[in-house]
């Protein structure tokens, strides 16, 4: 029998949670930094997913006494957007993250400056291959992850076309277009995030721990062998990185 690594752990708010994160994290970047892992050229990158639901851990980690000198920050997954545009990850990293202390960490974008940047579409291929060919984003130290009610995790989802691309292809970043949910995107591929050494995942509320525990659930029953390997096909993105057997995820819940 396989075990897939998945860690939880509960907290009784956002903000125990927020902390938990924040710590867990400054601790793998100050340990990349002296010794050299996940680094490009003496700087250790941390990759965050965007939304609102993380802006507790945002400015946790913003008040962490790390070299942020030394850090480049970049995003899990970002919308064909302008970067002053309200669902910009970019700019929300900007407004909450790269406060403080952290004010001196540098900032990776994700979308590419071309001039494609008028068609979303292209432009978010364009920006996946400039992100798939920079060595800056080849070796995070650390993935902080979101996850969505409906089973999405970084910008993966399973009702976009190129959903089955995304979850076979070796290439890190690729360009999605989901089916209900608005804007272009550029992802992490499933094989980036079940590759890394670990990945952090944030995430509250009773219906996102359902989406958890029903993702471990299908795993445990692949592994026993009460289900077959084959009904992951039709499972969510997050339940096929669960179920990945490459993939190591801690996750920090918070009840409210």
């Amino acid at each position: 029998m396989m075990t897939r690594a998945l860690q939880l752990t509960t907290f009784d708010t956002a903000d125990e949670a927020a902390q938990a994160l924040a710590l867990q994290v400054s601790e793998d970047l100050q340990r990349a930094l002296a010794m050299g892992a996940g680094m490009a050229d003496g700087r250790a990158l941390l990759l965050v997913s965007g939304g609102r639901s993380p802006l507790p851990f945002f400015a946790a980690l913003s008040r962490q006494p790390l070299d942020w000198s030394n850090i480049d920050v970049s995003l899990v997954d970002e919308r064909s957007v302008p970067p002053t545009h309200p669902d910009s990850n970019a700019a929300l990293v900007r407004e909450h993250l790269l406060q403080g202390p952290a004010r001196s960490a540098r900032l990776l974008p994700l979308m590419a400056t071309v001039a494609a940047a008028t068609d979303p579409w292209l432009w978010a291929r364009r920006s996946a291959q400039v992100a798939n060919a920079t060595p800056a984003l080849a070796r995070p130290a650390v993935i902080v992850l979101g996850l969505g009610t409906d089973g999405h995790t970084a910008s993966l989802f399973s009702d976009s076309p190129q959903w089955p691309d995304a979850s076979s292809t070796t290439r890190r970043y690729v360009a999605l277009q989901p089916g209900q949910a608005p804007h272009a995107r550029v992802s992490l591929s499933l094989r980036a995030l079940a590759t890394q050494p670990v990945c952090y995942v944030w995430s509250g509320g009773a219906a996102k721990l359902d989406v958890i525990m029903r993702a471990r659930a299908l795993a445990a029953a692949v592994d026993d062998g009460s289900v077959d390997a084959a009904a992951l096909s039709g499972a969510g993105p997050f339940a096929r990185l669960v179920a990945d057997p490459q993939a190591t995820l801690r996750v920090f819940h918070s009840k409210e």
